[in-house]
């Protein structure tokens, strides 16, 4: 068996912050603007599966007693975590909510981009009453490009309401959105589908966190769509640890791809998405590199 490649960086797109519940007081989220999670832990989880850096994402599991005030205190708080630690942790995505007023939204974007300097939006539309596909995301996938900002969303298998064909109805009404499907390897069937996708929809990029290895679906991918559209990504969260091991990462590293590809998907796709990456983390590389 031979020994799995390593690459120049790992960045992992893909970490909410939070104990599964983002926003509560049982994780420790205290008043606007105060760091979530002591970030030392979440570095030590870094450092153990040997991650250069993370893009934090909300937990969806938070608090909504007060509406909009808990939403308000999410896209806060993952904006302090990233500022805390840019050199780890150097983008943070934040989210409104769909059934929400849409004004109430509105203004929220406007402070997120304005005041929080947010990096993007993401959902993950079975914890927030909605399916992928309702007009309410559409809305928000408009409002987003109108920002400027990608759209994260969730794609996880088990789910209806976050179903394949749902992705696809957004990603046609949006050709000039940025999405970024979050899961979606999480099945052998929905794979299936996300091929189709991805053929129909090159406005899509995907993770891949979750990813059910049988028939080595990622191998498949770049094969036919090249590795320029696949981010790397575990779904992971610093507490509680979701994963003894990231597999994905085991399974891309042993794969037969060549190593511009395993670059591409383990570091270059996501500085090419979020250029200010190589800011924070002080990438020694060149315009030729990363266009490469």
């Amino acid at each position: 068996m031979r020994d799995p490649r390593s690459t120049e960086y790992v960045i992992d797109v893909h970490h909410h912050v939070g104990e599964l519940s983002l926003g509560t007081g049982a994780d420790g989220a205290g008043e606007e603007g105060t760091t979530i999670r002591p970030v030392e832990i979440h570095e030590q989880m870094l450092d153990s599966f040997g991650f250069t850096a993370a893009c934090v994402i909300p937990g969806f599991q938070y608090d909504r007693t007060d509406g909009i005030a808990n939403t308000r205190r999410v896209n806060t708080a993952v904006a302090a975590y990233r500022d805390s630690t840019p050199s780890r942790f150097p983008v943070a995505l934040g989210t409104l909510e769909p059934l929400h007023d849409a004004e109430a939204c509105r203004i929220e974007a406007d402070r997120l981009v304005e005041e929080l300097d947010i990096d993007g939006l993401a959902w993950h539309t079975r914890y927030q009453g909605v399916f992928l596909s309702d007009g309410r995301m559409h809305a928000f996938v408009d409002l987003a490009v109108e920002l400027g900002l990608p759209c994260f969303v969730h794609l996880f298998a088990e789910s209806g309401m976050e179903a394949a064909w749902s992705l696809l109805d957004l990603a046609r009404e949006h050709p000039d959105a940025t999405i970024v499907a979050l899961d979606g390897f999480s099945g052998p069937e929905q794979t299936r589908y996300l091929m189709d996708i991805a053929e129909r929809c090159p406005n899509v990029l995907f993770d891949t966190a979750i990813c059910f290895p049988l028939t080595r679906p990622l191998d498949k991918f770049v094969e036919a769509f090249g590795s320029e559209r696949l981010l790397f990504g575990t779904d992971s969260y610093a507490r509680p640890l979701l994963y003894n091991t990231p597999s994905v990462l085991h399974e891309l590293r042993s794969s037969d791809m060549p190593q511009d590809d395993l670059e591409n998907i383990m570091w270059r796709n996501s500085v090419r998405l979020f250029p200010q990456i190589a800011t924070h983390l002080n990438l020694a590389m060149d315009g030729a590199e990363i266009s490469s």
